[in-house]
């Protein structure tokens, strides 16, 4: 090994000189995300996804494999290659082949089903891991540890966790392997076997990956942002030769890797080849864990589809996003990876990924484990798959009628600081579940996009603590509003420069009339090892004043407060003013001190045909944080009064999310039900069916409906017509119904 270890550093240091003397990459070209609108790629509704184990093929049986996909209707499947092990006769002498494969093609066996039966075919390669047997041989291929040893994966981070494996190892993208071997694995795939492209899993991720190769230790500290900025400039170069690649065998292939990463994001921005993608996948598999929301497969798709432009089909925007449900159990880090999940859970995460007008991706892991050991999981996708092909053209849209858009700042979240005992996503969450709770459909936006193209398609912006917001994007808000746009804003938006940097006064300070005076109060802590993170005690908010905003507040003088704020000076006498925060405990002690201030902690405004309000407080994370009725009555009221007339309205008993798109037929309504004890729990094992929801819809053109039917449900739906607007009633929702409105 000694000599593996000289190797090593010589074979780094010349690695690094390449580096630094840069390479004949092509990176990813201006609008070479532009796909023709009719591609198969860009019109595909269903994928399903068998991963293959090493030992799969011992008894894998390829005609009920294809059977299933077909049964499916799927027009897609990813195929493991893979460079793990292959499942196929390869000539690279470094690409370990299956123990069990024994002289077989089974991803050539199975190329050629599912070409037979119309399915597409994608190439799966995990180029992030390999077999740790090579590292005999290519030490430099394998990301290291501080002390020079490989990596171990786990879940809890223990040496003797049963759920990692010392067999396997991550790979460093700096490394050789990228840029030799993996060319190598790919053109020998693509010229033995008719695939459609080759997609890499697990690369490029959301996040730098850590490693202290000798490379890596010459470009810098991986936690640093030097190091973050040179492994997202190696993923563009290596992504724009990949691409060539693949396109060098045939122009209408396609290449594309792992882009996900939630509305958290991660430490890296993507947005460089998420725009050169064909479409964006979103892999998360599963709700996480104990706390995570009912809608978490939404949201996916939801910031998928404002990554890759959120714009109107034809305006070159609007690519597909491929949305991966698990057929197994999986609840954040807590997995049973070969056993079948609940069944309500699963069905629930693709009929959300179908609201929000994503592409199904049904994952499973294992032939043995899924066609022989446990079967369960295949009802679900045959069922519910079938049903959209025999629908599907009512799920091609062509854009979104919602007149609200939600912003939010994945930058932010890799560069803002949020209150000890907060965390960056609590606002965006809060208002995500108010508005799913008033049942106002609304789009995702990025920061990034706070543009007059992409704020022109709405009535009213939210902007929970936006924090991050450069002058750019303040001036596209005073301009939106100036136009009779609306706007909410909360906390601590537009009080920091677009690099987090901060400002003397917000952003949009003159838009509300208001200013800073003080710096931002907060009382909380961070997690120790005795206590869990704790946001700080809360505020109580005096009414001043009545207003729309206060309506149903009718029988007190106070109510409550969050447990941050900006303090604040207002054009004009205040709604709400401060209370501080006072003792608890003993009950002796539990009154305020000083009950009566002048300081407010709400502007509200109203200029021409713009309606404008600004939340002192973290209001919105507070209600996340703690379900606390006034913070969720206080912010509905807000969005109420700054969006008077929406396009869509349903009346009803639950909670209910709301999707309404225009589409190639007509129009689609729908109707996600989240009404269960556990929506912020785990895995739901069950949905309360709910009653009739009465439905009014004011569409873009007064032009006659034909008809009007429940997909779901298999049948007509009586409804109303007068010019643009449309009267219904759904007469019951069980766990998902789609309106479809022809004409």
């Amino acid at each position: 090994m000694e000599t593996n270890r000289r190797e090593f550093a010589l074979m780094a240091g010349a690695a690094l000189a390449a580096l630094n003397a840069g390479t004949a990459w092509a990176a990813p070209r201006p609008g070479a995300g532009a796909y023709p609108p009719d591609a198969w790629h860009q019109r595909m509704k269903r994928i399903v996804h068998v991963n293959f184990n090493e030992r799969d093929p011992e008894t894998f049986d390829v005609g009920k494999w294809v059977d299933y996909l077909a049964s499916c209707q799927a027009q897609m499947t990813y195929l493991s290659g893979t460079n793990v092990v292959a499942f196929y006769p390869t000539g690279l002498p470094d690409l370990p082949v299956s123990a069990w494969l024994k002289g077989r093609d089974v991803f050539g066996e199975c190329v050629a089903a599912a070409k037979a039966r119309g399915i597409r075919v994608m190439g799966r390669f995990s180029i992030d891991i390999a077999k740790s047997q090579l590292a005999d041989r290519h030490p430099d291929w394998f990301c290291r540890t501080q002390d020079g040893a490989l990596v171990r994966r786990s879940l809890v981070g223990a040496p003797d966790d049963p759920s990692a494996s010392s067999e396997f190892a991550p790979t460093c993208q700096f490394s050789d392997y990228y840029t030799q071997f993996v060319p190598a694995l790919f053109d020998e795939v693509l010229s033995r076997y008719p695939i459609d492209g080759i997609y890499s899993n697990g690369w490029p991720s959301p996040d730098a990956v850590v490693c202290y190769c000798p490379i890596c230790r010459t470009i810098g500290d991986p936690h640093s942002r030097a190091y973050e900025d040179a492994f997202l400039k190696r993923a563009v170069d290596l992504w724009g030769r990949y691409d060539a690649l693949v396109k060098k065998h045939d122009a209408r292939l396609i290449f594309t890797g792992n882009l996900g990463g939630g509305f958290r994001g991660g430490n890296l921005d993507l947005s460089a080849l998420a725009a050169t993608a064909p479409w964006f996948m979103a892999d998360n598999q599963g709700r996480g864990g104990i706390g995570a929301p009912a809608w978490d497969a939404s949201q996916q798709t939801r910031i998928g589809k404002a990554i890759v432009g959120n714009s109107p089909a034809g305006e070159g925007g609007d690519r597909p996003v491929t949305n991966i449900t698990a057929g197994y159990e999986i609840a954040g880090d807590i997995r049973w990876r070969n056993v079948t999940g609940n069944a309500v859970e699963v069905r629930s995460r693709i009929h959300q990924t179908l609201a929000a007008g994503g592409v199904v991706h049904y994952h499973w892991l294992g032939y043995q484990q899924g066609f022989i050991e446990d079967r369960r999981w295949q009802k679900v996708g045959r069922e519910v798959l079938a049903w959209q092909a025999a629908n599907d053209r009512h799920f091609h849209n062509r854009r979104s009628i919602a007149s609200v858009a939600l912003v939010v700042s994945q930058r932010g979240n890799r560069l803002y600081d949020p209150p000890a005992g907060t965390d960056a996503l609590d606002a965006v969450q809060g208002m995500y579940q108010l508005l799913t709770e008033a049942r106002i459909p609304f789009d995702v936006v990025l920061d990034r996009d706070l543009n007059a193209a992409t704020l022109g398609r709405y009535q009213t912006l939210v902007l929970p603590n936006i924090a991050l917001m450069g002058d750019a994007q303040a001036a596209a808000v005073t301009a939106f509003a100036k136009a009779g746009g609306s706007v909410l804003a909360t906390f601590e938006t537009g009080l920091y420069d677009e690099t987090g940097r901060p400002r003397d006064d917000f952003a949009l300070g003159p838009l509300f009339g208001m200013r800073r005076a003080g710096k931002r109060e907060s009382f909380g802590q961070g997690a120790t090892p005795n206590q869990p993170r704790f946001p700080g005690s809360s505020a109580i908010q005096r009414i001043e004043r009545r207003h729309p905003i206060l309506a149903g507040f009718d029988e007190t003088d106070w109510i409550q407060g969050s447990s941050c704020r900006v303090p604040i000076t207002i054009d004009g006498p205040p709604l709400l003013t401060h209370v501080a925060q006072y003792p608890w405990y003993p009950t002796e002690g539990v009154y305020s001190r000083q009950p009566h201030t002048d300081q407010p902690t709400l502007a509200v405004r109203q200029a021409g045909g713009a309606r404008l309000v600004y939340l002192a407080a973290d209001v919105e994370a507070g209600y996340w944080r703690s379900g606390a009725a006034d913070l969720g009555d206080l912010v509905t009221n807000a969005l109420r009064w700054l969006a008077p007339a929406p396009p869509i309205t349903v009346q009803g008993p639950g909670l209910v999310e709301v999707f309404g798109w225009e589409t190639e037929p007509g129009y689609a309504l729908h109707l996600v039900n989240h009404t269960s004890p556990g929506f912020r729990a785990t895995a739901a094992r069950g949905l309360n069916p709910l009653g009739p929801q009465l439905v009014r819809m004011t569409l873009p053109s007064p032009k006659p409906i034909r008809q009007a039917s429940l997909l779901r449900a298999g049948q007509p739906l009586p409804f109303r017509q007068e010019g643009a607007v449309v009267e219904f009633t759904v007469p019951s929702l069980d766990e998902y119904e789609v309106v479809a409105l022809e004409i």
